[in-house]
């Protein structure tokens, strides 16, 4: 599968046939091309979903062009890594709090095209992306389907990942079909 963008690992639509909303991972080295792509898709509306430390060691480009309206809304926990497979939907659960909340406002009354992203662009991302789903009456196999894209996309970074941290669990890092699947029933509570 290819990204959208060619300068990122995990960039797509969110709705078939529809650029309204675009999940990524952080665009930090997006080409001139890529930028104009952007502007002529309406795609505008920039949402940062990431911890002030990781955005300075890993700035995205649209920060401050005066083009795009920035925004920098961290998602809390995701950052951090679960301990174990069992966890993971536990630390989906954690991120929904009033700052999802805000981030689901801006995305829904954006009067443009919106790019949201994290560093990989699964886990907050996925996160963020699922509830929008879910608020648009999507079946939930198809939000299980498009999380669960995050994997074949990231599969090979994710890899090396843990070649270069191996305390980390691949399991845990690589979306699984029960981790949303999961993460939904106890949102539904």
């Amino acid at each position: 599968m290819k990204s959208l963008l060619e300068s990122t690992k995990n960039t797509r639509p969110l709705l078939k046939n529809s650029l309204k909303l675009i999940r990524s991972d952080v665009p930090s080295n997006l080409s001139e091309r890529e930028i104009q792509w952007l502007l002529d898709n309406k795609i505008t509306t920039i949402i940062d979903l990431r911890q002030e430390d990781e955005i300075r060691e890993k700035r995205c480009v649209l920060e401050k062009n005066s083009k795009f309206a920035y925004y920098n809304l961290p998602v809390r926990g995701g950052s951090e890594i679960p301990d174990s497979p069992n966890d993971v939907p536990k630390s989906y659960i954690n991120m929904v709090d009033e700052v999802m909340w805000k981030i689901i406002e801006l995305v829904e009354n954006a009067t443009t095209n919106v790019l949201y992203f994290c560093n990989a662009g699964k886990d907050r991302t996925g996160v963020v992306s699922a509830i929008l789903l879910l608020r648009m009456n999507i079946d939930k196999k198809e939000i299980i389907d498009d999380y669960f894209k995050s994997g074949i996309y990231l599969e090979k970074m994710l890899k090396e990942y843990v070649e270069m941290n191996p305390s980390v669990d691949l399991e845990v890092i690589t979306p699984k079909e029960i981790y949303m699947e999961t993460f939904l029933e106890m949102l539904e509570r």
